[in-house]
């Protein structure tokens, strides 16, 4: 036995001998015979083909003036050696890393701030933060993340992270060697480096940013010790600058990272991809940028250019061996004009204060209100109530439907997007009650109130419903259950703002008058004549239920009072134009779901509610059917089988709820009287809508086609914010002409009256607007029109929408101005904001006339008054030529 063990160790013995001859020989191999060829390549440098984006294009206003534009900037960059990744390796990088940090940060430069594990002081827990609600994405993006940076995907028998936030974070720190001393706030400053670096792994050969225009001092220190940072470099690059800072803000947008929360953003990447974009380039994201990106951007593949290199293991470039410039992306001419601009936002920015202002000394005061009734403050929070904190105004060319001003406010600094906005930052711009990010001139939809008479008086004339002379007495009250009322019933229907002086101070209106006085009473009668669909008909020629096609995202479209907009049986309860039918079903507090539980309860028995909801889904699509008076009973709808709306109502309740059809007789009469009148359509619905009320909702971009149709003669134009297209030899690529959205053949007659009224609103004795334009240069009075829109929101008058419409010059119209602010108590108030417009505008016109009209006595003068003398002796046609220039 111990004679076969000693044999077994003399065989392992001699193994392990042979073993370590066969590596010594291949050592000294290596080292002695291949060692130089072997040392060669470890040092040979390697081909790429880099693509080079090319310079963005400017964004300019109509007159040249630069808005938006590339200016040359310097990044830092990181590679790191993808073979190197050791325990060492990791340490001796993430020292560079600290060390590129202080450099960067030193000459007050911002290192990338990207780690997605957030630490709370408060509470000492870290969770992860993606910066988007949709919970889906948060998922799949925390599973991306987990398997791109080899962290634990396991879950629990709960479907959780075993591994969670707080201990990946200090998993990492270990994995990364971050020194135990560097708190949290630094630390993840290097983490952000090193999760970029690792989810960037798999285009191992390119280095990453970690931080954007730096100054030239960075530059110099990264490049003196480039021996020390093994890894870093510079890049040269451009940065984005906005040198009018927040003016024209919501036009003209701004760059970000490509979105990635959704499968339709993540077709968009693979869009950009195809076109020649690498994911990490910045892309418009809002305004012009946005939308002309096609035009501006540099990055695409038929604008790049190409460098092919030749770059050592460090990934820096020693040679140069060929290369093709890339060419700068297209210049977008807008047709803002940005001194009329200025003005806009000047006025908007001081007039929203004011007007904010003035509700609340008219709360404190508990004043009545200027239509004659009274309203009693008593016991309201004004902290509760909303007030006036943002608006919008625009300027539109009515000959071609450019926007020559279109201002949002409150407004932003762009530049506060250059290189990634602050999350803080972000979080403020987010957290304001006026919205600054949102523009109010195109995404904002709100009631109008007595701006949208204008189309009820101009429909009524076209139909044939009225005349230019026709003459209707205003009442206190437009009446729409006349029949009732002789029975004894309370009167309803809408009441004229005048109240008790209607039927005084509104006697014998025609269209110019009913204008001028805003009367409800004259244009609940037109409405009541004209129906519900002929009042679709003429809003939707005028262009207000239509996009204007300007060339800015996130417009909404308007949308006017209809059968199919209060519900519309073919589309699904969430899919409704406005909330109210979910209100009804179920949202309410009149809601049919609470009035099945108030039901339930007062009988002492609950219902499963998903069949109270069902119940009550399958009620409200009742209205779906073909119902038709009963001709006994006028209150009464009946199928086409003679069924009633009722008996349908009682058979659901029984079906879904077993409630005895015996005994729901109270609790259908209210379902159908309190509920489902909510969403069949009545007269009082058609003649609110006709005085610009009700479920209406316009936008301010369409109301300033729709009055500059008026003013131009009936031509409604399709808006547009882009002038033309510009390469960079100055050749024009794109010129936009004015597009006709619908033309509206008339009578000039009629537009002459509608103007009319309006001039009266602003100059008339009894004008809406009059009061408020005493302190407006009379010169200028007689040559505008103008409407007044106050429009009720809520049963507190201080929370009504505040609209201000008008055109100038009265009597050879240019431009037609909309301002907008929301709950801003009266129309009057935004008349404010136009009056800043058009004082500015008169006086332009002014110095243009006195720059081409010479001084007398001078030489030009004397030789027109030469030329004025010969033409009177015959020659008429040389008087128009000289005439016209």
């Amino acid at each position: 036995m111990k004679v076969n063990i000693r044999n077994r160790f003399l065989i392992f013995g001699a193994l392990a001998l042979a073993l370590f001859i066969v590596l010594f020989v291949q050592l000294v191999q290596l080292m002695l015979v291949n060692g130089e060829e072997y040392a060669a390549m470890s040092g040979a440098l390697k081909q790429r083909v880099i693509s080079i984006p090319g310079a963005r294009g400017s964004i300019l206003d109509r007159n040249g003036l630069p808005l938006a534009y590339d200016e040359k900037s310097y990044n830092v960059q990181f590679y790191r050696d993808p073979t190197k990744n050791t325990e060492t390796d990791r340490a001796y990088y993430t020292s560079i890393i600290i060390d590129a940090i202080n450099i960067v940060e030193n000459n007050n430069g911002k290192i990338i701030d990207t780690f997605v594990i957030q630490h709370n002081s408060q509470t000492d827990e870290f969770s992860f933060e993606w910066g988007i609600e949709n919970e889906d994405a948060k998922k799949k993006r925390e599973e991306n993340w987990r398997v791109n940076m080899y962290v634990s995907t396991k879950l629990d028998d709960a479907e959780n992270y075993i591994v969670t936030p707080d201990q990946i974070y200090k998993d990492l720190r270990k994995k990364y060697q971050i020194p135990p001393e560097m708190g949290y706030e630094e630390a993840r400053k290097v983490l952000s480096v090193w999760q970029e670096s690792q989810l960037n792994s798999w285009v191992a050969y390119e280095p990453i940013t970690i931080a954007y225009n730096v100054n030239m001092q960075t530059v110099a220190e990264i490049e003196t010790h480039k021996a020390e940072l093994s890894g870093m470099s510079i890049e040269d690059s451009t940065v984005r600058v906005y040198p009018k800072v927040d003016v024209a803000a919501h036009v003209i947008g701004y760059l970000g990272r490509m979105p990635s929360d959704t499968e339709a953003d993540m077709q968009k990447i693979n869009n950009y991809v195809d076109m020649g974009y690498d994911v990490d380039d910045l892309v418009g994201v809002e305004g012009v940028e946005k939308s002309m990106e096609a035009f501006l951007t540099g990055n695409s593949a038929l604008r790049q250019g190409k460098e092919t290199v030749e770059i050592d293991n460090k990934a820096v470039i020693q040679n140069v061996l060929s290369a093709t410039q890339p060419t700068q992306g297209y210049n977008v001419m807008l047709t803002i004009d940005i001194p009329m601009q200025k003005v806009v936002e000047e006025s908007l920015a001081k007039n929203v204060p004011r007007i904010h202002d003035a509700q609340v000394e008219r709360f404190i005061k508990n004043e009545d209100n200027d239509r004659d009734g009274e309203l009693d403050y008593t016991g309201l929070d004004i902290e509760k109530l909303k007030l006036a904190v943002s608006g919008a105004a625009i300027v539109l060319d009515v000959h071609t439907g450019e926007v020559l001003s279109m201002a949002s406010y409150p407004s932003f600094d762009l530049n506060k997007f250059v290189g990634g906005i602050s999350e803080q930052e972000y979080q403020v711009l987010m957290d304001d009650s006026a919205k600054p990010l949102f523009n109010n001139a195109i995404s904002s939809r709100s009631t109008p109130g007595s701006i949208f008479k204008m189309v009820t008086g101009f429909a009524a004339l076209m139909e044939e419903k009225t005349t230019l002379s026709e003459r209707i007495d205003g009442l206190d009250r437009y009446v729409v259950n006349e029949e009732a009322v002789e029975t004894g019933a309370k009167p309803q229907g809408p009441r004229c703002w005048k109240k008790s002086g209607c039927i005084s101070d509104h006697a014998g209106q025609d269209i110019v008058l009913g204008l001028e006085h805003s009367c409800n009473y004259y244009f609940c009668e037109l409405a009541d004549r004209l129906g519900i669909d002929l009042l679709d008909k003429w809003s939707d020629k005028f262009g207000l239920t239509s996009s204007t096609s300007i060339e800015l995202p996130n417009e909404v479209v308007g949308m006017v009072g209809s059968k199919k907009l209060l519900f519309d049986p073919s589309k699904k309860i969430d899919e409704q134009a406005t909330s109210r039918p979910i209100l009804v079903m179920e949202a309410g507090k009149y809601s049919i779901v609470n009035m099945i539980n108030e039901y339930a309860q007062s009988i002492d028995t609950e219902y499963d509610q998903k069949l109270v909801k069902e119940a009550a889904y399958e009620i409200v699509y009742l209205l779906g059917i073909n119902w038709k008076n009963d001709a006994s009973d006028a209150n009464v709808l009946k199928d086409e089988n003679g069924v009633s709306l009722g008996e349908h109502v009682r058979r659901i309740l029984s079906d879904k709820l077993g409630i005895p059809t015996k005994k729901s007789g109270d609790l259908m009469r209210r379902i159908t009287q309190e509920a489902l009148t909510q969403l069949q359509w009545s007269l009082t619905l058609t003649v609110t809508t006709g005085m610009g009320q009700g479920i209406t909702q316009l936008t301010p971009i369409a109301v300033a086609r729709y009055v500059a149709s008026l003013a131009n003669g009936g031509i409604v134009y399709q808006t547009h914010v882009v002038d033309k297209v510009v390469a960079q030899d100055g050749k024009v690529l794109f010129d936009k002409q004015p597009e006709v959205f619908d033309t509206l053949d008339a009578d000039p007659a009629y537009f002459d009256a509608i103007k009319q009224g309006m001039k009266k609103v602003v100059a008339g004795e009894d004008g809406t607007a009059a009061k408020y334009f005493k302190e407006f240069n009379p010169d200028y009075l007689e040559q505008i029109g103008g409407k007044t829109g106050t429009a009720e929101v809520s049963d507190v008058d201080l929370e009504n929408n505040s609209w201000f419409v008008c055109f100038a010059p009265y009597e050879d119209p240019e431009i037609a101005i909309v301002s907008y602010v929301p709950n801003g108590f009266t129309g009057g108030y935004s008349s404010w904001i136009a009056q800043d417009i058009l004082t500015y505008y008169f006086d332009q016109k002014k110095i243009v006339a006195k720059q081409t009209i010479p001084d007398p006595g001078s030489l030009v003068y004397e030789n027109l008054s030469e030329t004025k003398a010969d033409n009177e002796n015959g020659d008429s046609e040389q008087t128009q030529t000289n005439g016209t220039e």
